[in-house]
């Protein structure tokens, strides 16, 4: 194989975990406020059911094909051509997923801590690390990411702790109030969050144990939905509907908020943890994805070579996609969830599963 890492069911959990909460956190409190208002819990619960079908679904096809990935059983089940089209999709979709991540993370780095450093900066910073992490290799980075997820969740955990003297759970209130087309509408971007759990279908090859990755991607969206619902509830009763829909990142203004003992305030330190070291890690493992995937594609016997242009490419695109972002925010908002649910994350899997099934085909049994 071109990558010779194995990681455990634990080591992909975490890595999954961590490359979700990253981003879901600061972003989509406001996002499904905006729909549900205050019944936006209702609409982050049905993006988690969603997201444990999506997981069972990636889990089922790529256990049919434990010794291969994503890029390259499409071949086996559509035949050569029309399944290296889909692997190429793939490819393609893990570079753009990538640099809408690094846009996010310089973005977020210049609107709430150094609005005089220029973005680019921000963007080669983090690009640099994270192809140094890929170069390193699956089993390195997962190493890592041990330390990382527990200081992410705890600090999640521990924000919510300390604001509890300020919130007012009677913002909550009416429950049950929003519509459930409202409700559905909130749940979509979560779910397309949630969804990145279709990253195990490049995974399961690597697992010590790939038979468990059903509870593999089970777990990483019950971990990341249990803290986006912590979150969404402790910011909701902070600040009410109104004004968790109405700022960009709801979350980093929750931190500001918190003061303990009348000397211990402004946290969004603790914002910036989870953000600097989850985005490394959300970055590095789409990074690695896409340049193992461009190296089976093109029948290479390593993806290192392929790196450093990868990279070349994230940086370009993060700083062409999107003029500023508010214009990155509302594509993450109304066009990003539908297009990865309905093509990448359910569309394709469901599709290659049906095919795979219908001709009987599979690959080695585990």
């Amino acid at each position: 194989m071109l990558e010779d890492g194995r990681i455990s069911s634990r080591q992909a959990t975490f890595l999954m975990s961590t490359m979700i909460i990253a981003t879901v956190v600061l972003f989509v409190p406001s996002i499904t406020a905006k729909y549900a208002r205050q019944d936006a819990w209702l609409s982050i619960i049905a993006a988690i059911l969603a997201g444990l079908l999506i997981a069972r679904l990636a889990t089922t096809l790529g256990l049919r094909y434990p010794d291969k990935s994503i890029f390259e059983y499409p071949e086996d089940i559509l035949g050569k051509w029309p399944g290296k089209l889909v692997g190429l999709l793939y490819v393609c979709w893990f570079l753009h997923l990538n640099a809408e991540v690094i846009r996010e993370y310089g973005s977020f780095m210049v609107t709430a801590f150094m609005p005089e450093t220029p973005i680019i900066v921000f963007i080669l910073v983090v690009v640099s690390i994270a192809a140094y992490a890929t170069i390193n290799g699956l089993e390195v980075f997962s190493r890592a990411n041990e330390i990382f997820l527990p200081l992410i969740v705890g600090s999640v955990i521990i924000l919510f702790i300390l604001a509890l003297g300020q919130m007012n759970f009677h913002m909550l209130l009416p429950m049950f109030d929003a519509e459930p087309e409202d409700v559905l509408k909130g749940a979509i971007a979560p779910e397309g969050w949630f969804g990145e759990v279709a990253v195990i279908t490049v995974l399961i090859p690597y697992l010590n144990k790939p038979r468990e990755a059903h509870r593999v991607g089970a777990l990483a969206v019950l971990t990341c939905g249990g803290l986006l619902l912590l979150d969404a509830v402790g910011i909701i009763a902070l600040f009410g509907p109104n004004l968790v829909e109405a700022w960009l990142i709801t979350t980093l203004n929750g931190a500001r908020m918190i003061i303990v003992a009348s000397f211990i305030e402004r946290l969004e330190a603790v914002i910036m943890i989870i953000w600097v070291t989850g985005g490394l890690i959300k970055i590095t493992v789409f990074y690695w994805a896409a340049a193992l995937g461009s190296a089976q594609l093109l029948k290479l016997k390593d993806y290192r070579p392929l790196v450093v242009p990868i990279g070349t490419v994230l940086v370009s695109l993060s700083t062409l996609l999107h003029p500023n972002i508010s214009d990155l925010l509302q594509f993450l908002t109304s066009v990003w969830p539908p297009y990865a649910i309905i093509v990448f994350e359910a569309g394709l899997p469901l599709l290659l599963l049906t095919v795979s099934l219908a001709r009987g085909i599979r690959g080695a049994r585990v």
